[in-house]
C-alpha cells in the first residue's frame, strides 16, 4: 500500500514539474537566444531587402500568447529605403513572435503565432504604377543560393487596433481601413499558401479627395484563399463579406503575377432593402432602418479583367426587387407594390464615359396616388439622361411617410409628367448634338401647396405653379405662394437646359420676373427677434425684371461667377418708412474674367433720376477663402435733377440741416475711384473724388472743380485736399481721425485743417438777413454732446462772410479734449477796420451748461461794422445799437453760452478795459432822459471824442464807474449802472452853468422842441480843467418807458 502511494506521488509529480521544467527550459533557451534570434533576424532582413526594418528593444514576453512562448518585439518599424528620416511604411508598438515549446527545447526556433499590436501600414502606388512595400522587400537570388523547398504552417496572425491606408496616385484613390481586429492562419507549401481571414473593419474610400458611397462602412470578412506560387493566381473559395447589414458571397481568382487580373462573382439575395442599403449613403442607409421593408431582392455583380496601372476591369451588376413593400410603423403610413429591376456595366471602354445605368420598370403605389417610370443614364463623365415618369404625388402622404424635417405639414398635390430623352450615339457628330433638345419634354404642376420650414414661425401656404420643358427650353408660366401677408409671384425660362447640364459652350438665357403687392420684412425676418425689432419697413407694388445672357458651360461651371451679361429691367417699387416710389430701374452689368463692368445703372426715386457707371476689377479676391490684394472701382454718377427730399428722408425725418431739406441739385456729376486693400483681411479703403459738379436751385451756389481723396486704413481715417468753389467759397480740408477701438493702429494725430481764399457761409447756410423769425438758442444742435477726442483745429482763412460781415485774414488755431474742452489757443482776425484777437476755452463738460473763458483784444475796431449779439433773457441784443465809433481795449470774459455759442449776458461775467474813439451815442435812454434840459440839442445822436473807463459786467448787469465825457452836450460826469433790459440807475453830474443855459433857453429863447433837427450833429465842448466848475447831481432811474429824473447826491459810483 505504501509502495503504491509512493508511486502515485511519484507519477503525480512528474506530471506536475516536467511541464513546468519544459516551459522554464523554453524561456530559458528563448531568453538566452532572443538577442540573437532578433540581431540574426534584422541582419537576414536588412541584407537581402531593400527597405530597412528597425527594432528598438525585445524581451520575453511568456504569456502574451500562452501557452506559446513569445518574444516581444518593441518599436518595429520598416522603411522603404536605408534613409530612416522618411515615413515608414510599417510601424507598431508591439510584435509578439510565439514559439512553440517542445520545438524550442529541440533547438527549432520556428514561428507558429504572431500577434501585432497598434500600428499601421501606408501602402502608396506611385505615377509608374510601383507599389513602395513591393519596392521596399524587392531582392535579388544570389548566384547558388539554394532553391529547397518550404514548408511551414503558421497557425494564428493575430492584428489589434491598426490602420491600413493605400493611395494610388494613377488611379487618383484613397483606402483606409480602420481594422478593430484580424485573426488569420497561413499555411505554406511548396506549391501553396493557403489563407484563412477573418476581419472586422471600418472602410473609406476616396476618389480624387472627394468622398464616394464608400464612408465609413463597416465590413467583415470570412474568406477561404489559396495562393498558386507557380501560377501566381489567387484562388477565393465561395466566402462571406458583409457591408453594413448587407450580406454577400464572393468567390472567384485574382492573378498577381504583374496586374490584378479579376475573375470575381458577387451575388446575394435577402428579403429586405439591407443589400441596396450596404452601398447606400451613410444617412440614407439610417434612414431606411426606419422603416419596416420585405421583398424578393436580389444582385448579381462581376469583375472581370486586368486592374491597375490606368487599367479598369469590367463591371456588370444586376440588381431588382418584385412585391416589396415599405412601412412607416410610427406614422402609419404604406407605400405597395414596389418594384423594378435594373443593371449597371461600365461598357466596352470599361470607363465613365462608357458606364451606363438603366433602372426599368419602377413602380410603386403609394396609400395617395401613383408613381412609375423608368431611369437610363449613360456616360457618368457627361451624363446623357433618358427619364420617362409619371407621379401623382400627395405631399402629405409623403411628410407624413417620410418625416422629413419641414415636411411634416406639407400639403398640396403634384402632377408630373416627363419625357426626356436625349441618349445618343457617343460618336454622333457635334454638329447633331443640338437635336438633342427635340425630345425634351416635361409638364410640371403645384396645387395648393403649403408647408413649414424648421425653426421659421410662417408658414409658405397657397403655393400654385405651372412650368413645362419643351424641346429643351424651360418655362415657368407662374409660381404664387404666400408668406404670413406677404405675397409672392414668378415667372421666367431658361432658353437650354441640356447646354447647361452639359456645360456645352453655346449660348445661353435665363430670365426671371418677380411681383408682389406688399412685402412685410418683419414678417420675412420673423426668424430672428432682433432682425424684427430693427424693421417695420414694408414694400409695395414691387416688379422686377432679371437676365443673365451666359453659355450653358459657364452656369455650370465657373470659378466666381459665370461669365456674362446680367440685367435689370424695369424695377420699381414703394417703401412704407422710405415714402418714395422707386421706378424705370435698369441694370446692365458684364461680367468679365477679372472685372465688373456695369455699363448703366439708371432709374427714377420719385421725381430724381441718376444714371450710374463703373468698372469694378480683381473682384475675383472677394471669392477666396484668404482675400488679398487691390480691387478697384472707376465710377461716374450723373443726374439731371437730383431733389434732396427724396433720397435723404426715411421715416419721416429727413437727415440734412434744415436749409437744404428743400435743394434740388441740377446737372449732378460725379467721376471718381474706389480702392479695396484686403490682406487677409480689410486693410484700407481709398476714395478719389477726380470731379465734382452741380448747381443748386435754393442756395445759388454752383459745384465746381471740387476734388480730393478720402481714405480709411485700420480705422484711420485721412481726407486730403478735399475742396472746390462754392458761389464765391472756394476752400479745400484735410482731416486726419482715428474711429478705431485699439491705439495700436492709429497712425497720426487728430486734425482738421481748413483753407479758403474765401468762405460765404452766408451763402452756404442760406442766411436771410431780412428774416424776421425769432431764433430759439437752447433748441439747436449742441456740438458737445459728441464724443470729443485729443483733436487740432487750424483755420487759414483769406475772407470770410458771416452774417453780411466779411472777415479778413482769420487765423485760427484750436483743440478738443476727451473731457469737452475746445481750446482756442490763438485767433485772429481782421474786421471793422480794425483787428481782433483772442484765446480762451469752452467748457463743455456739461453739455447743458456751456461756459465759455476767454481775453480778447481788439485794436480800432469799427463799432458799426462789428456785430456781437447777446441772449438777454431770451432776446437778442446788439451791442453796436446805441454806441458807435472805434474801439480797442482788452475783455477778460466768463460767459454761458447757448449750444450756437450765443452768450447768456445775465449768467455771465465780463472785465472791459475799453476805449472808444470818436464815438456817438444813438438813443442812448440816460441821456433822452434829460431832454427837457437840452432842448435845443439833439440827444438822439450825442458824439464824444474819447471814452475810455474798465466796465464790469455780471449777473446781467453792466456797471459803469465814473467817468468823463466831453461830448456835443458839453462835458459831464457819467457813473452808475444798466443791465441790458434797459433797467437804469445812473448818477450824472452837469456843469451849472450849461443847466443855466438850457434853462434860459427853455424859458427865453422862444424855440420849441421841434426846432431840433433830430439828425443834427452838434459839436463837442471839452472840459477846461483850469476852472473850477460847479456841478448839478442828478439821479436817473427807471427805463427808457418809465424813468424818474432827480436830484442826487454821489453814492460812491
Amino acid at each position: 500500500m505504501f509502495i503504491m502511494t509512493r508511486r502515485r506521488w511519484i507519477i503525480l509529480g512528474v506530471m506536475v514539474f516536467l511541464p513546468v521544467l519544459l516551459v522554464t527550459a523554453a524561456v530559458f533557451a528563448v531568453y538566452k537566444n532572443q538577442r540573437a534570434l532578433t540581431q540574426m533576424a534584422l541582419e537576414s532582413v536588412n541584407s537581402q531587402f531593400a527597405g530597412l526594418l528597425v527594432i528598438d528593444d525585445s524581451h520575453i514576453a511568456p504569456f502574451a500568447q500562452f501557452p506559446y512562448i513569445s518574444i516581444d518585439l518593441q518599436g518595429v518599424r520598416f522603411y522603404e529605403s536605408k534613409d530612416i528620416t522618411r515615413e515608414p511604411i510599417f510601424e507598431t508598438s508591439d510584435l509578439y513572435l510565439g514559439f512553440d515549446v517542445l520545438e524550442v527545447i529541440r533547438g527549432h526556433y520556428n514561428v507558429k503565432k504572431i500577434r501585432v499590436s497598434s500600428g499601421f501600414v501606408d501602402l502608396v502606388k506611385n505615377d509608374q504604377g510601383e507599389l513602395n512595400l513591393l519596392q521596399a522587400i524587392a531582392m535579388e537570388t544570389e548566384a547558388g543560393a539554394s532553391n529547397q523547398a518550404v514548408s511551414f504552417k503558421l497557425k494564428e496572425i493575430r492584428v489589434e487596433d491598426f490602420v491600413f491606408s493605400f493611395s494610388d496616385t494613377t488611379m487618383g484613390q484613397e483606402v483606409l481601413a480602420e481594422v478593430s481586429q484580424i485573426r488569420s492562419s497561413i499555411g505554406m507549401n511548396d506549391t501553396d499558401v493557403f489563407l484563412d481571414v477573418k476581419t472586422s473593419m471600418v472602410l473609406t474610400v476616396s476618389k480624387d479627395r472627394q468622398p464616394t458611397f464608400f464612408q465609413n462602412k463597416a465590413i467583415q470578412l470570412d474568406w477561404d484563399i489559396d495562393y498558386k506560387v507557380a501560377e501566381k493566381l489567387l484562388t477565393i473559395s465561395p466566402s462571406r463579406l458583409a457591408v453594413q447589414d448587407g450580406v454577400f458571397t464572393v468567390e472567384g481568382t485574382v492573378g498577381v503575377a504583374s496586374e490584378l487580373d479579376m475573375d470575381l462573382k458577387i451575388y446575394g439575395e435577402k428579403p429586405d432593402f439591407s443589400l441596396f442599403s450596404a452601398f447606400a449613403p451613410t444617412d440614407v442607409a439610417d434612414a431606411l432602418k426606419r422603416y419596416k421593408n420585405e421583398g424578393q431582392i436580389y444582385f448579381l455583380g462581376t469583375i472581370r479583367g486586368r486592374a491597375g496601372n490606368g487599367e479598369m476591369p469590367s463591371i456588370a451588376v444586376e440588381f431588382g426587387c418584385e412585391n416589396a413593400f415599405f412601412v412607416n410603423t410610427v406614422a402609419e403610413r404604406r407605400i405597395d407594390e414596389l418594384s423594378f429591376s435594373g443593371f449597371f456595366t461600365n461598357g466596352k471602354e470599361k470607363s465613365l464615359r462608357t458606364s451606363e445605368l438603366r433602372l426599368q420598370n419602377f413602380y410603386a403605389k403609394p396609400e395617395e396616388g401613383v408613381f412609375q417610370g423608368q431611369l437610363v443614364i449613360r456616360n457618368f463623365e457627361d451624363p446623357f439622361i433618358k427619364v420617362n415618369l409619371n407621379a401623382d404625388l400627395d405631399l402629405e402622404f409623403l411628410g407624413q411617410f417620410f418625416e422629413i424635417e419641414g415636411l411634416r405639414r406639407i400639403r398640396g398635390q403634384v402632377l408630373l409628367d416627363m419625357d426626356f430623352d436625349e441618349l445618343i450615339d457617343l460618336d454622333m457628330p457635334a454638329d447633331q448634338i443640338a437635336r438633342l433638345k427635340e425630345g425634351l419634354d416635361s409638364e410640371l404642376q403645384l396645387k395648393n401647396l403649403s408647408f413649414t420650414l424648421p425653426g421659421y414661425p410662417h408658414a409658405v401656404t397657397n403655393a400654385n405653379g405651372y412650368a413645362v420643358m419643351d424641346n429643351g427650353r424651360i418655362r415657368l408660366d407662374f409660381l404664387r405662394f404666400k408668406v404670413a401677408e406677404s405675397d409672392f409671384e414668378f415667372s421666367g425660362e431658361l432658353s437650354d437646359f441640356p447646354a447647361v447640364f452639359h456645360r456645352r459652350d453655346v449660348p445661353v438665357t435665363a430670365k426671371l420676373e418677380a411681383k408682389s403687392n406688399r412685402v412685410a420684412f418683419s414678417e420675412l425676418l420673423a426668424f430672428d427677434s432682433a432682425l424684427v425689432a430693427s424693421t417695420s419697413e414694408e414694400l409695395t407694388d414691387f416688379n422686377v425684371k432679371l437676365a443673365f445672357a451666359s453659355t450653358g458651360k459657364q452656369l455650370a461651371y465657373f470659378e466666381n461667377l459665370p461669365l456674362g451679361t446680367f440685367r435689370i429691367e424695369d424695377l420699381s417699387g414703394k417703401l412704407k418708412k422710405y415714402p418714395h416710389e422707386l421706378h424705370q430701374f435698369d441694370v446692365k452689368i458684364v461680367v468679365e474674367p477679372s472685372r465688373l463692368v456695369v455699363e448703366d445703372f439708371s432709374g427714377y426715386i420719385d421725381t430724381s433720376d441718376f444714371q450710374f457707371s463703373g468698372i469694378l476689377t480683381n473682384y475675383d479676391k472677394w471669392f477666396s477663402d484668404v482675400k488679398t490684394g487691390k480691387s478697384r472701382f472707376d465710377f461716374n454718377l450723373t443726374s439731371k435733377s437730383l431733389v434732396v427730399r427724396d433720397l435723404l428722408s426715411y421715416n419721416g425725418e429727413n437727415y440734412l440741416p434744415e436749409s437744404y431739406r428743400d435743394e434740388v441739385l441740377r446737372g449732378f456729376n460725379l467721376q471718381g475711384a474706389l480702392d479695396l486693400n484686403y490682406d487677409t483681411t480689410f486693410q484700407s479703403a481709398d476714395l478719389m473724388v477726380n470731379r465734382l459738379e452741380g448747381k443748386f436751385n435754393v442756395h445759388p451756389l454752383k459745384l465746381e472743380s471740387f476734388s480730393g481723396r478720402v481714405k480709411i486704413d485700420k480705422g484711420n481715417i485721412l481726407v486730403e485736399k478735399l475742396g472746390g468753389r462754392m458761389g464765391k467759397s472756394e476752400f479745400e480740408m484735410d482731416l486726419a481721425y482715428f474711429s478705431g477701438k485699439d491705439t495700436v493702429n492709429k497712425i497720426r494725430d487728430n486734425h482738421l485743417a481748413i483753407r479758403a481764399k474765401a468762405l460765404d457761409l452766408d451763402a452756404l447756410l442760406n442766411y436771410d438777413p431780412y428774416s424776421k423769425e425769432p431764433v430759439n438758442h437752447a433748441d439747436t444742435f449742441n456740438i458737445f454732446e459728441l464724443p470729443f477726442s485729443h483733436m487740432k483745429f487750424t483755420a487759414d482763412i483769406e475772407r470770410l462772410n458771416y452774417h453780411t460781415y466779411w472777415f479778413e485774414d482769420l487765423r485760427a488755431v484750436l483743440r478738443t479734449t476727451p473731457d469737452h474742452f475746445l481750446y482756442v489757443d490763438t485767433l485772429h482776425v481782421r474786421l471793422a477796420d480794425g483787428s481782433l484777437a483772442m484765446n480762451g476755452y469752452f467748457n463743455g463738460s456739461d453739455s447743458s451748461n456751456i461756459y465759455f473763458h476767454s481775453t480778447m483784444v481788439a485794436e480800432k475796431l469799427d463799432i458799426d461794422r462789428m456785430m456781437i449779439k447777446f441772449d438777454n433773457f431770451g432776446q437778442d441784443v446788439m451791442i453796436n445799437e446805441n454806441l458807435h465809433g472805434k474801439v480797442s481795449g482788452t475783455i477778460v470774459s466768463r460767459f454761458l453760452v447757448h449750444p450756437d455759442l450765443t452768450p447768456i449776458v445775465e449768467k455771465s461775467e465780463a472785465r472791459m478795459d475799453l476805449v472808444v474813439y470818436d464815438g456817438s451815442l444813438v438813443n442812448f435812454a440816460p441821456l433822452r432822459a434829460m431832454s427837457s434840459y437840452f432842448r435845443d440839442r439833439n440827444l438822439n445822436v450825442v458824439r464824444f471824442d474819447t471814452l475810455q473807463n474798465t466796465f464790469d459786467l455780471k449777473n446781467g448787469v453792466l456797471h459803469i464807474p465814473k467817468m468823463n465825457i466831453n461830448s456835443s452836450l458839453g462835458f459831464i460826469e457819467m457813473s452808475g449802472r444798466q443791465s441790458l433790459d434797459l433797467n437804469m440807475d445812473y448818477f450824472i453830474r452837469i456843469p451849472l452853468g450849461l443847466v443855466t443855459q438850457v434853462g434860459f433857453r427853455s424859458l427865453f429863447g422862444g424855440r420849441t422842441r421841434e426846432d431840433v433837427d433830430p439828425e443834427q450833429e452838434d459839436a463837442i465842448v471839452f472840459r477846461d480843467q483850469n476852472r473850477r466848475i460847479r456841478f448839478v447831481n442828478l439821479n436817473i432811474a427807471g427805463d427808457p418807458n418809465n424813468f424818474r429824473v432827480s436830484l442826487g447826491r454821489d453814492r460812491g459810483q
